[in-house]
């Protein structure tokens, strides 16, 4: 990588001067504790974080002044993701607002819906879940069956989702349902914005093999949904949710990891390489140290080269988005979407075989390495081929998309 110029050596110093003096007390120690997801006490810790970092112009890239972004160089966006992916901040500068909502919308929205949305999403104001996948229409999501029937100047919805992000505390969500069962597939679907708290929708938690609930389902019965709350044309919503889910792979599996993304921080992210090496130096296998073992030095240089491949290609995706000056989006996002989540898994294993038996312990053992955290990031990277597509799903896109191969 080329070295950095004086005036950009001072920046990374500032941001990370910064990031020390405003994370919570004890931030990176074993003794800090993280609030489980989906709690109110981890909402309240995200939206507050996504606030200070927006008040002091780290986080907002890429929107119109007139929306509430926020401009710097892309040498300076680059060095405040790489501090922040560094201290694994608490997370909500890519919740699903930023990550999913915000593009869609700024790409497919009306002039109302950019002015009233766009800038609370990006300050941290309000909180966005997304309502896609059904219990029969997960990969194959121009299955979906949730209806939208027209009312008058309202659309009402009826119907479930499943596996919903961000849900439980969400002010507002994006929503995928059928419009017009008679039309053709791909072109009876239409995409809305509703609101959380409205009367007809309820939510209720999923619990996951880490013992959080970060996931939720949906049930809607008769939410009456304003028609100017309604994204792109009547029939057209699954153009829109390929933007939305474009955004989403490049963001939260791609270009935003690759970039030093925050969405759960070093946890969700996966122990960084230095990590890695600190753990393999600590820990002793059969009187010597795992850091002397030949076979595990290898392992993490090569963890450590596919990290930098990842990063390189998230610069790539950021200085082709900086000149289209548009929102991610294409099928480049789904090679790093997968490249990205199977580098977690990878790591992750790693990760058990240098801390060996201490790997059967989990959060809340009295002897868990680092209070359960390395455990907890192996288990949590199991869901990454699965989450924002899958890992077969996105072959296909860059089969068909890219390499221009049959169906």
């Amino acid at each position: 990588m080329p070295e950095e110029s004086a005036k950009m050596v001072a920046f990374r110093k500032e941001v990370r001067a910064w990031l020390m003096a405003n994370l919570p007390k004890g931030w990176g120690t074993p003794e800090y504790k993280m609030p489980e997801a989906q709690t109110p006490e981890r909402q309240k810790m995200a939206m507050e974080w996504t606030k200070k970092c927006y008040d002091m112009g780290y986080t907002g890239f890429g929107y119109p002044k007139e929306y509430g972004g926020i401009e710097r160089p892309l040498e300076e966006r680059i060095i405040i993701r790489e501090e922040m992916a560094r201290t694994g901040t608490p997370g909500a500068p890519a919740s699903l607002g930023t990550l999913l909502a915000a593009p869609t919308i700024l790409q497919w929205g009306s002039e109302m819906q950019k002015k009233r949305f766009i800038p609370k999403i990006l300050s941290g104001e309000e909180s966005w879940a997304e309502g896609f996948s059904e219990p029969n229409a997960g990969s194959d999501l121009a299955n979906v069956q949730t209806t939208a029937t027209k009312s008058g100047d309202e659309w009402i919805i009826n119907g479930q989702k499943i596996w919903s992000s961000m849900f439980r505390f969400a002010d507002f969500g994006v929503l995928l349902a059928k419009s017009d069962p008679q039309a053709p597939r791909h072109r009876n679907l239409t995409f809305f914005l509703f609101d959380a708290k409205a009367k007809g929708f309820d939510r209720r938690p999923l619990r996951q093999m880490t013992g959080e609930a970060e996931f939720g389902e949906m049930f809607f019965d008769n939410l009456h949904i304003p028609d100017n709350m309604r994204v792109g044309e009547v029939g057209r919503g699954w153009y829109v949710a390929m933007t939305t889910l474009a955004a989403e792979r490049g963001g939260g599996g791609g270009m935003g990891m690759g970039m030093g993304g925050q969405a759960e921080g070093r946890r969700q992210i996966g122990a960084g390489v230095m990590d890695m090496v600190e753990v393999a130096k600590a820990t002793k296998r059969y009187g010597k140290r795992v850091w002397d073992d030949e076979h595990f030095r290898q392992n993490i240089a090569q963890i450590c080269i596919e990290t930098e491949a990842m990063r390189a290609q998230g610069m790539i995706s950021m200085l082709k988005l900086r000149a289209a000056k548009q929102p991610p989006g294409g099928p480049e996002v789904s090679i790093s979407k997968n490249f990205s989540a199977e580098m977690r898994q990878r790591r992750g294993e790693l990760m058990m075989d240098i801390i060996g038996a201490y790997s059967q312990m989990m959060r809340g053992s009295p002897r868990a390495l680092e209070d359960g955290d390395l455990v907890y990031t192996h288990v949590r990277a199991k869901g990454a081929t699965i989450e924002m597509g899958t890992s077969e799903i996105n072959r296909n896109i860059i089969a068909e998309r890219i390499l221009g191969l049959p169906r």
